[in-house]
């Protein structure tokens, strides 16, 4: 497998070695258009200026001449007709004579060696340690023609500070490649910690501890996997709360059925007691019923792709049809109703609603004591619009508020046959695919007010 820090090497080698082809085969098409003539043009100025001085010079005086000339930096070879040839300075490597240089003896001709010599790659000719690679020009040396070659030696083309500026790009090349080196482990460092993270959770092991302090990308995405991995771990224990709290909430009104229809087989009951043990039976699977709607109705409000059917329609309508359905039962606990709905219409899934307001006045009902009031109010604010139920209940702990909205949450463990605990977890889910808002306020011995709210 090819880890990420070998191909960050890679990558990193791979554009250093592209770099220097393309930047070779720049400088070759620079050394040709303009370097290789002009040094061409130099070293035949040279080549004149020597033929000019070697013809008012004695014959004597030729050999320290030309030694001269090659002190001062230059490659000198003296080639006779029958192709003998003399050297000063430093030695070519390759002391061949062509045809071309052959033919200038005697001449006017110029040999452009320079300009011409294609034997290496690019301007690596440059530096050809070759007599072909020389200007020459013909000269008579005691009354013979003669040729003579001549080009700088490549140790004067490199001076001090050649020498300094390649071992400064030198240099540059190994800091910079120890430094790709450097910033490719730091990279990679924290994705492993992140590869090995992710492993952990695999295995449900949500305990993750990242030493990832960065202010960069990296450091961003840390910190929301360690969110993440909060949030998982979260969810995992409200999954396994939910499961434990499904079975318990099936059990006890199973067991009440199971334990009731053992009794019914003993002939001995009387009529009276048979009645009471149906209803309780009957009682015990209404509530069984009602808790599968409510989880049936959670399941599908949790996929969140699934679409609500809107449309317009009556919200005031709509809430006197809810309160009138609760009509006995707030006869039966001598609640007052006080209401005041004010004409809305409302674009919204008008099922989902009414399952808000079931759950709502049903709470209301339930947790208010006989003779009390309820006030429901609905009414068309500047871009919303509000419904508010009140009641003078035995309200709820400033500390539960918000967990009354957790599925399954009871405030007094001990009324859990009362509720199944999912009515305001319904209720804010719903409110939340509305794009609405749900607020809960209440004073406990006084009472609680809730309040929803919708665009409008």
């Amino acid at each position: 497998m090819k880890t990420l820090y070998k191909q960050y090497i890679i990558v990193t080698l791979v554009v250093i070695v592209a770099s220097i082809t393309l930047s070779m085969l720049l400088l070759g098409q620079i050394y040709n258009a303009q370097i290789r003539p002009d040094t061409d043009e130099e070293n035949f100025e040279v080549a004149q200026e020597v033929k000019q001085i070697l013809n008012a010079m004695p014959e004597e005086s030729y050999d320290a001449y030309f030694q001269a000339v090659a002190k001062l930096g230059y490659q000198v070879t003296i080639a006779n007709e029958s192709g003998q040839m003399t050297h000063y300075g430093s030695a070519f490597k390759k002391n061949e004579l062509n045809r071309a240089m052959r033919a200038i003896i005697g001449t006017e001709n110029v040999y452009h060696g320079i300009q011409g010599y294609k034997e290496r790659f690019f301007f690596m000719n440059h530096f050809a340690n070759d007599v072909q690679n020389t200007i020459g020009v013909s000269i008579s040396l005691s009354g013979e023609p003669h040729a003579l070659f001549i080009r700088q030696d490549n140790a004067t083309l490199f001076s001090e500070m050649h020498f300094l500026i390649v071992g400064v790009i030198i240099i540059s090349g190994i800091i910079i490649l120890g430094t790709m080196i450097f910033l490719a482990r730091q990279l990679v460092q924290p994705l492993k910690q992140l590869q090995k993270a992710t492993e952990q959770i695999a295995q449900e092991n949500y305990d993750i501890q990242l030493t990832i302090e960065r202010d960069d990308e990296l450091g961003m995405l840390a910190t929301q996997f360690q969110k993440m991995a909060k949030r998982l771990a979260e969810n995992d224990q409200t999954k396994k709360d939910f499961i434990n709290n499904v079975s318990h909430d099936f059990q006890s009104p199973l067991l009440n059925i199971q334990g009731y229809a053992n009794v019914l087989k003993d002939g001995e009951n009387t009529e009276e007691e048979r009645v009471q043990y149906l209803g309780i039976i009957e009682q015990e699977t209404k509530r069984l019923s009602a808790l599968t709607k409510q989880l049936l109705l959670l399941s599908s409000l949790d996929q969140k792709s699934l679409p609500i059917d809107k449309t317009y329609f009556s919200l005031d309508q709509q809430l006197k049809e809810r309160l009138f359905s609760k009509r006995w039962k707030l006869e039966d606990k001598q609640l007052e109703l006080i209401y005041e709905l004010e004409p809305v219409e409302i674009y919204a899934d008008q099922h989902l609603l009414e399952q808000v307001w079931d759950n709502l006045l049903s709470n209301a009902i339930r947790y208010s004591e006989g003779g009390s009031k309820i006030a429901v109010t609905c009414s068309k604010k500047e871009g919303f619009v509000q419904v508010v139920i009140q009641d003078n209940g035995i309200g709820i702990p400033k500390e539960a508020l918000e967990k009354v909205k957790e599925r399954f949450y009871r405030v007094d463990p001990s009324r859990s046959s009362q509720s199944s605990g999912l009515g305001l977890a319904i209720v804010t889910e719903i409110v939340k695919r509305h794009d609405g808002e749900f607020i809960i306020e209440s004073k406990l011995g006084k009472g609680t007010k809730v309040t929803v709210r919708f665009k409008h």
